[in-house]
């Protein structure tokens, strides 16, 4: 469903429900709209080097790895989020000049991918623009909000996958999560 734009913020979570949806799916529907809303915003950052979010993770991640590289599982394991087309990714970002591959001479299945001298120039260019970006875009919730948000946002990814237990509410069946 989606929401007219630049609505008060208020306007726009009433804009994402339905009545008599769970508070689990409208609040599922305002993460999703705020994350795609954040990495739009990110994206334009990125736009002037031919980055994305996705791209931009992964010279991260070859940052990290240092001059011995990783190979494209490692890469996958460490993103942020799931991307399914690694190598069209990896394909794009070399054509840029940004990552280097070798494929392995003990066994030609392995890639291992390296940061170039000019895919760490970029990044370290962006270093700045990308804080600036999210301190324009969180930065109005003050540091007890965000610490308040950040541990919210590390239970969800934490929760434990205990069974569910089942709640009867009205007509539908909701599944609520044990407690911690």
């Amino acid at each position: 469903m989606t929401a007219p734009q630049n609505l008060h913020p208020q306007q726009e979570a009433k804009a994402t429900s339905l009545p008599g949806e769970p508070i689990e799916l409208s609040t599922y529907t305002l993460l999703v709209r705020v994350a795609a809303r954040l990495e739009a915003e990110l994206n334009r950052v990125f736009r002037p080097f031919d980055l994305t979010a996705a791209t931009y993770n992964i010279l991260l991640v070859l940052q990290g790895a240092g001059g011995s590289g990783s190979s494209c599982g490692d890469i996958s394991e460490q993103l942020i989020a799931e991307v399914p087309d690694m190598t069209r990714l990896l394909d794009r970002l070399e054509r840029l000049g940004y990552v280097a591959r070798e494929r392995s001479s003990v066994d030609r299945r392995m890639v291992r991918v390296t940061i170039t001298e000019k895919g760490a120039s970029v990044l370290s260019g962006l270093r700045g623009p990308v804080r600036d970006c999210h301190i324009r875009q969180l930065g109005h919730l003050g540091e007890a909000k965000l610490t308040e948000l950040s541990s919210l946002l590390k239970h969800i990814l934490g929760r434990d996958e205990a069974p569910a237990k089942h709640t009867q509410v009205g007509k539908v069946t909701a599944q609520k999560h044990a407690p911690h």
